[in-house]
């Protein structure tokens, strides 16, 4: 790596991977989602292969922590070995109440696993962290996949909440999706606009001797940039938190421009391949969703309309600081508005430097989610 862009596209393609925004510079304090979905994941897998059936959240732990990890679960000696060090350190990482709720949200999915054997007996179950079982495309969604006694497979993408809760369908971020739409040619806008309205606004910016539109969020000049940031914001909170809203506007203006420069089939390619469908596939996904020690299997409308859509467009929810919708018609001329979100998920921490990113620390990489049909 000899120059700003070739680090940016690396933490990119690290954080795509990770499923959160990676920083080379930022990474110190990271808060390990990856282990906590895993507990989601993997514990029930374990159970269903082992005709295991939990009694408690203290009775999981034991049989988790105990395990030989010597199960059909594993593609891998990596992906078991991954599965040792979360066991190990779970209890370190995750704080108790945390920890406690995982394995309800386990014990839900478990319970799941054997209702549904019920109905079609599965001959076992496999952790799809890193790796995916032989048959299985490389870049499935599928959290655990089901193989069952007639041949079939599945994949279910696991999710967590509550009843009413809308847990994210698509967790990327501005940038990757704007790439993923094939529309880069909008990324000099964004961050000209990010420029003029958000980040030269900053208190002090032009003291940083060379900074300016095209390189305020290259490696050179960033970690100053984000240092301002978080000496204005700890002086001004009111002020700044008005900065990170404007930036929320660029960002949702930006977006939707790009959206709606869509085609037709470049907007049905788009969500077809970067939207966690229940989609039509060699390996079908399912959703299941698991509240509390429970867990169902959800519906898809989006997946069932997507081939029939004769139009759509992005607009702004103008109730909202960070959401916008995508306005779908169907053939027969119904419509289904897509909840979209563009936020960030990093706050202040004025004890943990150099991790201080906070909200404008995360530049072109804001969450980009859609969390279901409004």
């Amino acid at each position: 790596m000899n120059n700003d862009q070739d680090v940016l596209l690396l933490e990119t393609l690290l954080s795509e991977f990770l499923g959160e925004k990676f920083s080379l510079e930022e990474n110190e304090g990271r808060v390990d989602t990856t282990l906590s979905a895993a507990i989601t994941e993997l514990p029930p897998a374990l159970a269903f292969n082992d005709g295991y059936k939990p009694s408690s959240v203290e009775d999981f732990k034991d049989f988790v922590k105990n395990h030989s990890l010597n199960s059909k679960a594993f593609v891998n000696s990596g992906d078991r070995q991954s599965a040792k060090n979360i066991f190990d350190t779970m209890e370190e990482v995750l704080s108790p109440k945390m920890l406690d709720e995982k394995f309800q949200n386990a014990i839900g999915i478990t319970n799941w696993l054997y209702d549904l054997n019920s109905k079609n007996p599965i001959d076992y179950v496999v952790w799809g962290y890193r790796a995916k079982p032989e048959g299985v495309p490389s870049g499935h969604a599928g959290d655990i996949f089901i193989f069952f006694k007639d041949g079939s497979i599945v994949g279910v993408s696991l999710k967590a909440g509550t009843e009413k809760s809308s847990e994210p369908l698509l967790n990327s971020f501005v940038t990757t999706q704007l790439n993923a739409m094939g529309k880069e040619d909008f990324l000099p806008a964004l961050y000209q606009e990010m420029w003029d309205r958000v980040y030269s606004k900053i208190p002090g910016i032009k003291n940083i001797e060379g900074v300016n539109a095209s390189n305020y969020f290259t490696k050179t000049y960033k970690r100053a940039v984000v240092d301002l940031y978080v000496q204005f914001y700890l002086e001004d909170e009111i002020e700044a938190n008005d900065l990170y809203r404007e930036m929320l506007n660029v960002n949702r203006e930006v977006v939707i421009d790009a959206i709606n420069s869509l085609s037709l089939e470049e907007f049905k390619g788009w969500v077809f391949n970067s939207f966690n469908l229940q989609k039509e596939q060699e390996i079908p996904l399912i959703l299941v969703k698991a509240v509390g020690n429970s867990a169902s299997q959800k519906s898809d409308i989006l997946a069932s309309t997507l081939g029939s859509i004769k139009s759509f467009k992005a607009v702004m929810d103008d109730s909202s600081v960070q959401g916008f919708y995508i306005i779908i018609e169907g053939a027969t001329g119904e419509e289904l508005k897509l909840k979209m979100t563009i936020r960030s998920d990093k706050s202040i921490k004025p004890d943990r430097p150099p991790s201080n990113v906070g909200r404008l620390g995360q530049m072109g990489m804001l969450k980009f989610q859609y969390s279901g049909i409004k």
